[in-house]
């Protein structure tokens, strides 16, 4: 089906390394050296790493990817597959999400999916809206996005 991630939120990459490792992908050598001089898994997903099409880290631009596969899978490659992408609300500060939502909603990519790990933590202080989920949901819904949201911390 060649459904794809973006790992936007690019310091969350340990649990991509985990599902690869226990999908048999990297070694558990491999794995012990995350973030070490010439390791294969840094700090951030990069193309090198099996199943990684592109680099993240840089804030804001997972989504834009992640649209612009969307787009293309949809539109140019006529495959039926998911996108998924991936981010923080500090991230979401950036206004390239917001010109990405805008695309998404434009072109009517009902294949990608962005998920917002919403920990009201950004790199060295709290996010702009901590907590108020209320706000990201009409911020998407105002781009025009079918928006849900979840707890993360109770599986049912």
């Amino acid at each position: 089906m060649n459904d794809r991630i973006v790992l936007s939120k690019g310091h969350a990459a340990p649990i991509l390394y985990s599902s690869l490792y226990r999908s048999k992908v990297i070694t558990e050598e491999q794995m012990m050296s995350l973030r070490l001089k010439g390791s294969l898994i840094e700090g951030h997903p990069v193309p090198k790493i099996p199943f990684v099409d592109v680099a993240t880290g840089s804030l804001g631009q997972g989504l834009s990817v992640a649209a612009g596969m969307a787009y293309s899978s949809k539109y140019f490659d006529n495959i039926d597959n998911r996108i998924f992408c991936v981010t923080g609300d500090g991230e979401i500060a950036e206004g390239s999400i917001w010109e990405a939502a805008d695309f998404a909603q434009n072109y009517k990519l009902n294949n990608l999916t962005l998920f917002v790990d919403l920990n009201r933590l950004g790199q060295s202080q709290e996010t702009m809206y901590q907590h108020q989920s209320e706000v990201f949901i009409k911020k998407f819904q105002g781009f025009g996005w079918n928006t849900i949201a979840i707890n993360g911390h109770s599986v049912s």
